[in-house]
């Protein structure tokens, strides 16, 4: 009976400190959480193309990129509206994307062996380089 008196107080003692070590990383939790939706963004900006291929191949180059959770191109304003977390990448790490697949921003140039290698459709009319 002792034993068993032992055994209970023991495992009182065991609950009370996993709930109260539960509360705390509770209020941990929800602070990170907090933070994890404070850093991200919404950006757009232009991007120069021409077609839905165009739009495939932009769009394309951020699908799966860590840290990016939306990126849709409007082919008719050339306008790229990206939803991304800074945490995880920064704006122009998105620009420097879009162009290494051939397509101009403001900032970033595509090379123009990238840009050659575009199908005919695709090659747009390129704003003048700085």
């Amino acid at each position: 009976m002792k034993k068993l008196i032992l055994n209970v107080s023991v495992l009182s003692i065991m609950l009370f400190n996993v709930n109260h070590s539960m509360a705390s990383t509770t209020t941990i939790a929800e602070n990170l959480s907090i933070k994890i939706h404070d850093d991200k963004e919404t950006n757009s900006f232009k991007v120069y193309g021409n077609c839905g291929m165009c739009k495939k191949t932009i769009e394309g180059a951020l699908k799966d990129v860590k840290g990016i959770d939306k990126a849709d191109w409007n082919r008719e304003t050339k306008m790229i509206e990206v939803v991304y977390h800074t945490h995880d990448i920064s704006l122009d790490e998105i620009k420097k994307k879009i162009a290494e697949v051939g397509y101009d921003t403001k900032e970033f140039r595509a090379t123009e062996k990238i840009y050659n290698n575009l199908p005919g459709c695709c090659q747009y009319e390129r704003p003048e380089a700085k």
